[in-house]
């Protein structure tokens, strides 16, 4: 079937990260579109098209998001207008990328089994090309100011060029691996994927990330694999007490100069360009340019890619599409967390683990409008309540 090659083609442009872009394009996006598109018309000829539950806020979000930007667009030049329509399609494209996986599966167009080895194939690839970064790339400050990197240090950061949004994603996939381990597949694909894709975490050196990684453990060791947690306290002090970084990156959260100061500053810009419009936001995604409007972007950071959003997904929302998209999209996720708390769901210990985690990680990184983290999400979240 085509697209489940189409399918399997996006994940693979997806895990080239930054090696997909060809001048302000990447080719992860048209491939999203076209398999989006493409996926609508088969199921809408083939009339076996349904909207997954957690779905329905998300496209809610979408239209509310819309919205916002439609009733912003007055504020803006021609060509900033384009670029947060292109944010605004971005997010549609892979809303609707997700619901066309989940009715593939749903109609068994789809195996999840193969899904699940793609999605853990793009992680391991991702840890491959983490491992010839960190050998051939291991200091960001030798790139060009100009391309708006960060100057991180030997840490993993693969395709992606950023550990925080590496570790995110890795967390994301190591979710799946956890739950097929817990449910008592042992095989040595798993074991040995989970082992190498935890080491990267721990590569990225982003506390994002660990402390991520941490809330899935203690949820997995809570609800269902108690060794999980024992096994998760013990790494984490071996880590502390054997590896210097760790304890510098973690002491490093009161230090002044260090990134979580930055992280502090952008929450207050967030909140104070909420403040000023909390109805309607500034227009989903006019962020960087309501940054601008405001002095916080200069000639030293306006080119920054951190400048399009906040250090927190959710501030983000609040900024961009006003207290009410604010609402919207925290229901949206935690609607089915407690959803699934209730539930008898055989998968909705995926759910239990991944949200919280997730609300944690992005409250310090806007992981969750990240395209290759924003597709997995989708998927994992309208897929949990099949039995794949």
């Amino acid at each position: 079937m085509v697209l489940k090659y189409l399918l399997i083609l996006l994940i693979a442009t997806l895990s080239l990260g930054q090696f997909a872009r060809f001048g302000n394009y990447y080719i992860f996006d048209l491939a999203a579109a076209i398999f989006a598109f493409s996926g609508l018309i088969f199921l809408l000829i083939k009339k076996r098209f349904s909207l997954p539950k957690y779905s329905i806020l998300f496209l809610i979000f979408f239209v509310w998001a819309a919205a916002s930007f439609f009733v912003n667009i007055y504020k803006y030049e021609s060509s900033e207008i384009y670029i947060s329509l292109a944010y605004l399609l971005r997010l549609g494209v892979y809303i609707f990328a997700a619901i066309v996986v989940y009715n593939l599966l749903n109609l068994n167009y789809l195996k999840g089994r193969l899904l699940e080895k793609t999605l853990i194939l793009s992680a391991l690839f991702l840890c491959a090309a983490s491992a010839l970064q960190l050998v051939f790339l291991p200091d960001f400050s030798v790139l060009d100011p100009s391309l708006g990197w960060d100057p991180h240090k030997s840490r993993a950061a693969g395709t992606f060029f950023d550990p925080n949004f590496l570790g995110a994603y890795l967390a994301t996939v190591l979710v799946w691996i956890l739950y097929r381990i817990s449910a008592g597949n042992k095989q040595r694909i798993y074991i040995y994927s989970a082992a190498t894709i935890s080491i990267f975490i721990f590569l990225t050196f982003s506390r994002s990330a660990w402390a991520m990684t941490a809330v899935i453990i203690f949820m997995f060791g809570i609800f269902r694999y108690p060794k999980f947690l024992l096994l998760g306290i013990f790494i984490a002090f071996l880590a502390y007490f054997l590896v210097p970084r760790v304890q510098t990156r973690i002491s490093g959260i009161t230090d002044p100069a260090d990134s979580a100061r930055f992280r502090l500053v952008s929450w207050q810009n967030a909140l104070e360009i909420s403040k000023d419009n909390l109805l309607t936001g500034v227009g989903f995604n006019s962020y960087r340019y309501a940054q601008k409007e405001y002095g916080f972007l200069n000639i030293d950071n306006i080119s920054s890619r951190s400048g399009a959003g906040s250090d927190s997904s959710f501030l983000f929302v609040l900024a961009t599409t006003g207290i009410f998209g604010a609402i919207i999209y925290s229901v949206a996720w935690f609607f089915p967390f407690f959803d699934n708390l209730l539930s008898k769901n055989k998968r909705r210990l995926i759910l239990i683990s991944l949200i919280p985690a997730l609300i944690v990680e992005a409250s310090f990184i806007n992981s969750l409008f990240y395209p290759q983290i924003m597709f997995v999400l989708f998927v994992t979240l309208f897929s949990s309540t099949l039995d794949i």
